[in-house]
């Protein structure tokens, strides 16, 4: 996944270098001080607004004066001084900057009153010292990274700049802090020396040399080149064993060159920055997943989507087979021929509208259990489809689940979506050349039993779809304020041809003295279905049960003159 995302996102970066970046970038809310050559202090506040799409608008002076310009300055610089995360800082965690040209610290390190939560005495005396020399670095992985900045670092002028620095720090540090308290700031002090970029983007590069891998141990000299562990998406350390590449000498799961695993980094940087609802940020065939966590993207899953079309390459005719109503209109057949449309039709009918909306995170705790757990079991193989283009788990989900969506809408009494998912289910099967019942034929033929008296055995698929139309019929003989569900629970529940036909038998006796003895239809549809020996179990004839219970019944069609 590495390398692959790395061959994109280079070419976008050598087009645009950093600015591919900071285009998106985001300040933190906080102060932000900058200090002049002429040492005097510039104060702006920067506090986001969801409301304020241009976020240069939200950075003030104190007067409250948008100033978009320096929200420009301040950007850049603290893009190439701020730490990589809280385990790589560059001495104490709560000191977030990592040169000497700024320095960031949250106000409550400095006002809060447990001793825990205040920056240690000397704290900033003790980064601007290490950041002369770069010395407290000991492991000889890191003296040897090193040794390539010597020179630099070593640069008297460097030395002076930084003792220089520390003390206009110092000697104004209360002032930024009180400033900080009386214009109730509550996250971030920032301050930034006026130095030009280059001068920043210098500093950091000995902070990312000795940093930029996951772990310094790791890294080894090959060719001229340093290579190491990615510090993206990864975190082997002696609490995370089950990490390492336990059959090599060397237990590091992949290597990576120092200047990719950079890259890498401005990856991470980049995408932090995009939509979470686009799952195709970088290109449109390629498939990213992410979250959010500590500020950071999460890559959760990821894939190269061929060039497809969103056009199917067979349309799919979605049949009204239950000739299903919306009220008194018939609901009419219609094709669909975009992959977009298939996906807003199953979140629709089969999610009854919470597909998407719980594609990747947790299920939406409000659903009920049941509904949750299709979904969880379900999802994958839909959005590998849907996101994808990988259409062989879809239709498994079809075939294995699309039963239980129907269930699932019964048992919450949405009988038109009920319907509607069976025609869906019907639909999709007969897409892919499997056999569906001929539902105006059954009607025809079990009528024609009916009518005649013919009590010939009836073959499973008969019995079962008589069974859903009796006890549909019966059903409905309730003057009570039950749900339909509630009536249709017991039948659902029979889990073979007998328990049916003693459910059918305990509904008839309930409500048979609303059903006229001279009813021959009725009277023989009874008499057939209890003739039935059969141990047929239910599950493996649910839908010619669910064509029953759910299609035009029978006993209210009049017989043609």
């Amino acid at each position: 996944m590495i390398y692959d995302i790395l061959d994109v996102f280079k070419k976008q970066y050598e087009e645009k270098d950093d600015k591919l970046i900071l285009d998106n970038y985001l300040l933190k809310d906080g102060l932000y001080v900058k200090i002049k050559r002429d040492e005097s202090l510039e104060y702006f506040i920067f506090k986001n607004s969801k409301n304020e799409k241009v976020k240069e608008y939200c950075l003030k002076d104190l007067n409250g004066n948008i100033n978009s310009t320096m929200y420009q300055w301040f950007k850049e610089r603290d893009y190439y001084s701020v730490y990589l995360n809280s385990n790589k800082a560059f001495g104490d965690k709560k000191i977030h900057n990592v040169n000497y040209l700024s320095l960031f610290v949250k106000l409550e390190s400095f006002t809060n009153t447990d001793p825990k939560k205040q920056l240690a005495n000397g704290a900033i005396k003790k980064q601007f010292e290490d950041l002369k020399t770069f010395k407290k670095f000991k492991k000889k992985e890191e003296k040897e990274i090193l040794k390539v900045f010597k020179d630099k670092i070593d640069s008297q002028d460097r030395l002076n700049d930084i003792e220089k620095k520390y003390y206009l720090i110092k000697n104004n540090l209360d002032t930024i802090i009180e400033t900080a308290k009386n214009n109730n700031v509550t996250n971030y002090i920032k301050i930034f020396f006026d130095e030009d970029i280059g001068k920043y983007k210098n500093e950091s590069e000995f902070y990312y040399a000795i940093k930029i891998f996951n772990d310094i141990k790791y890294s080894k000299k090959i060719d001229k080149e340093i290579w190491g562990l990615s510090n993206a998406n990864m975190g082997l350390n002696s609490k995370k064993q089950f990490l390492e590449s336990k059959t090599k000498n060397n237990p590091v799961p992949f290597f990576i060159t120092d200047k990719n695993a950079l890259m890498l980094k401005r990856f991470f940087d980049w995408l932090k920055f995009q939509s979470y609802e686009d799952n195709y940020p970088l290109e449109k065939n390629i498939f990213i997943k992410k979250h959010s966590k500590n500020g950071e993207a999460i890559i959760d899953d990821f894939d190269f989507i061929p060039n497809e079309d969103e056009r199917l390459s067979k349309s799919i005719y979605y049949k009204n087979y239950l000739i299903a109503r919306d009220g008194k209109r018939i609901i009419e057949d219609n094709t669909i021929d975009l992959l977009w449309e298939l996906e807003e039709k199953v979140d629709e009918i089969f999610y009854n509208n919470q597909l998407k909306n719980n594609y990747f995170n947790e299920v939406w705790n409000k659903l009920d259990k049941s509904f949750q757990n299709l979904i969880y079991i379900t999802r994958a193989g839909v959005v590998n489809y849907f996101k994808k283009h990988d259409d062989r788990a879809f239709y498994q989900i079809i075939k294995k689940y699309g039963t239980d969506f129907i269930l699932e809408h019964i048992r919450h009494d949405r009988m038109l979506r009920a319907k509607l998912s069976l025609n869906l289910k019907f639909s999709l099967s007969a897409h892919k050349g499997e056999v569906i019942m001929d539902i105006q034929a059954m009607q025809e033929k079990i009528i024609k039993k009916l009518e005649s008296s013919n009590y010939e055995n009836l073959k499973p698929d008969e019995f079962f779809y008589l069974s859903g139309q009796v006890a549909k019929y019966l059903i409905g003989q309730s003057k009570a304020h039950e749900k339909t569900v509630e009536l249709l629970e017991p039948f659902l529940r029979s889990n073979n041809a007998q328990k049916i036909k003693k459910a059918i038998e305990f509904t008839y006796f309930k409500y048979k003295y609303k059903i006229s003895l001279n009813y021959v239809k009725f009277n023989n549809a009874l008499t057939l279905v209890m003739a039935f020996k059969g141990e047929d179990k239910l599950s493996i004839n649910m839908d010619a049960f669910l064509v029953g219970a759910l299609s035009n019944n029978i006993f209210y069609i009049k017989k043609e003159a």
